[in-house]
């Protein structure tokens, strides 16, 4: 049986279909449930930005004298990676 796309809403806990479904009575069925990005979530980005931004991540390498220039470090390192690629002969 092919699978059945559609949209909805949650209204008072139960879910409401745009339209009606094409299949018989009784059919069992398995439901995915996948809710859709609106503007209003859009919004909220800034705050998932600040989170980010006041992780632990940020700046953990801030005291690695080897990366006070993060430009030239990785610069070095690709540098590093063309040699092992290039062949001598």
């Amino acid at each position: 049986m092919a699978i059945i796309i559609e949209q909805g809403e949650v209204n008072n806990g139960g879910i409401v279909l745009s339209k009606p479904l094409s299949l018989p009575e009784g059919t069992r069925i398995l439901i995915q449930i996948e809710p859709i990005e609106t503007d209003d979530d859009k919004d909220s980005l800034p705050d998932k930005k600040e989170d980010f931004a006041n992780s632990s991540f940020i700046g953990m390498w801030a005291d690695r004298e080897d990366m006070q220039d993060s430009v030239a470090w990785v610069r070095k390192q690709r540098e590093k990676w063309l040699e092992r690629i290039t062949r001598t002969e």
